[in-house]
């Protein structure tokens, strides 16, 4: 299934997610019945509930408070889904609120695991609570900023387009390997978007037209596109991106042929690729 959202855009709860593919609107984990997906949804006020989403940097997941406001939470409803999610065939979609009725869409996420934990309830009851232990397709968004920094110090150092491909084949495909074999999620390596984006010199690799604009630190303004989707096993590595126009970007998700034209970019970023060997 191809994912009807882009990571990092906002959409209107009520109007881009449940009016189109249904699922609960009051929910925190919503299982669409008519679309292979569940969203989950993360925010922080979440916590006078009794819910703490956090980041793990220490094994890389993103632990999930499952649902339900006072007493024990138990596997039923949308906690049932979200565990039964591999089996059941379904996508799940994280979203993080950014302001009243908007979303910005983070990334798909994996269940490998889950824990407990004693926490209080919205009544101040101390109760059992189910921790999500997710691995995301996005996880460098909830790197700790520290962390991020220290990382892109170092790539910043390298000029050279040869230095940084070897950074970023180096860095890139490293795997998280969870206590579920049959779960594994990727990096999104930093040195291999900045890898892209030193390639294309400006210009975009899928309809070769010079980026559109200069961003605020005057540099070409590109996206950088997985041509093979991460969670699926694709390689974050300098042949599995490309650095396109957003013009071009739209037409890979939504357009009719996006599919195919996909396809042929992967088919010239592999071209060039071949001139490095």
């Amino acid at each position: 299934m191809d994912i009807p959202f882009i990571k990092g855009h906002e959409y209107n709860r009520r109007l881009d997610l449940h009016g189109k593919y249904g699922g609960s609107r009051q929910s925190g984990i919503s299982s669409c019945a008519d679309y292979p997906m569940i969203f989950i949804f993360t925010n922080s006020s979440g916590e006078k509930h009794g819910y703490a989403d956090r980041f793990d940097p220490e094994n890389g997941f993103f632990y999930y408070s499952g649902e339900g406001q006072s007493g024990d939470m138990e596997f039923k409803k949308g906690n049932k889904a979200l565990r039964d999610h591999f089996i059941n065939k379904k996508h799940v979609l994280l979203f993080e609120k950014t302001k009243t009725g908007q979303q910005q869409y983070i990334g798909e996420c994996t269940y490998v695991t889950h824990h407990f934990e004693t926490q209080p309830d919205t009544n101040g009851n101390m109760r059992q609570a189910i921790i999500f232990e997710l691995a995301i397709e996005a996880l460098e968004e909830f790197i700790p900023s520290d962390q991020k920094q220290e990382k892109r110090k170092i790539i910043s150092k390298v000029t050279s387009l040869d230095e940084l491909r070897e950074l970023a084949k180096t860095g890139s495909g490293g795997s998280i390997h969870s206590r579920s074999t049959q779960v594994k999620t990727y990096y999104r390596s930093h040195a291999v978007k900045k890898y892209a984006l030193a390639r294309s010199e400006g210009i975009c690799e899928a309809c070769n037209s010079p980026a559109p604009f200069k961003t605020a630190k005057n540099e070409p303004y590109l996206e950088v596109h997985h041509l093979f989707r991460v969670a699926d096993g694709g390689p974050d590595d300098p042949e599995g991106v490309a650095a396109i126009c957003p013009t071009c970007h739209r037409r890979i998700h939504h357009g009719y042929d996006g599919k195919d034209f996909n396809k042929r970019v992967a088919a010239e970023i592999r071209k060039k690729e071949m001139e490095f060997v």
